[in-house]
């Protein structure tokens, strides 16, 4: 018999988490070591079990799903993230690759998708469950000028970016500094370079700002 995969749950709804949890154990060629229900425990337990997958909610509290993913593939390369969201949109799928996942799946999918994106990830592939999912392949891993071009139009450094994603989500100046492990006071220069970049001034205008250069989706967080 084949090694199971092995995978961890990381989402807030307990209800979503439990039932599919329920569907992937009746599996034979899956595992679920693990649940958590927020970015930090998805942290914690990728670091404890070293799972092949990690399914992953984005809007979570504590840490959100984007920069868990992106903590686990730099701390844990062999451990894969698939992102199971609600929304299909483009830069929000551009965000999620950025940070290493290697799949999005739609909640509202059927199991065969699901379990698909489950196998092709393992396997050593990529899997976007969308209408969008050949432009957005296309348009991430080919048209590389495009992006190169987009990201000199923007005046921030990628840590500012960081920076701004988190505080423009609500997060406070202490909790962007204990989620990138940087100083209150680092994270405090950061956003005052910000400002000075890019004139968005108060909550309101970190968040969209934030909004129209694609690092959050608005819709995501109403």
């Amino acid at each position: 018999m084949k090694d199971k995969i092995k995978i961890i749950l990381a989402d807030d709804h307990r209800i979503f988490r439990k039932g599919l949890k329920s569907l992937l154990s009746e599996r034979e060629n899956i595992e679920v070591l693990a649940e958590a229900d927020n970015g930090d425990e998805a942290l914690e337990a990728a670091s404890k079990y070293k799972p092949e997958i990690v399914l992953m909610d984005i809007a979570m509290p504590k840490m959100d799903g984007i920069e868990a993913t992106r903590q686990i593939r730099q701390r844990l390369p062999d451990t894969e993230v698939v992102i199971l969201s609600m929304h299909a949109k483009k830069a929000y799928i551009d965000q999620v690759l950025k940070a290493g996942a290697k799949g999005y799946v739609l909640k509202d999918s059927d199991e065969e998708n699901l379990l698909s994106a489950i196998n092709t990830v393992h396997t050593g592939g990529y899997y976007l469950d969308s209408p969008i999912a050949d432009q957005v392949l296309s348009d991430y891993f080919r048209d590389k000028s495009k992006r190169e071009l987009k990201k000199q139009s923007d005046p921030l450094s990628e840590r500012e970016r960081e920076v701004l994603r988190l505080l423009a989500e609500g997060h406070s100046n202490q909790e962007v500094a204990d989620t990138l492990y940087i100083s209150r006071k680092t994270v405090e220069n950061h956003r005052a370079n910000i400002v000075r970049k890019t004139g968005a001034q108060g909550q309101i205008g970190l968040t969209k700002y934030a909004a129209r250069i694609g690092l959050i989706d608005l819709d995501l967080w109403e």
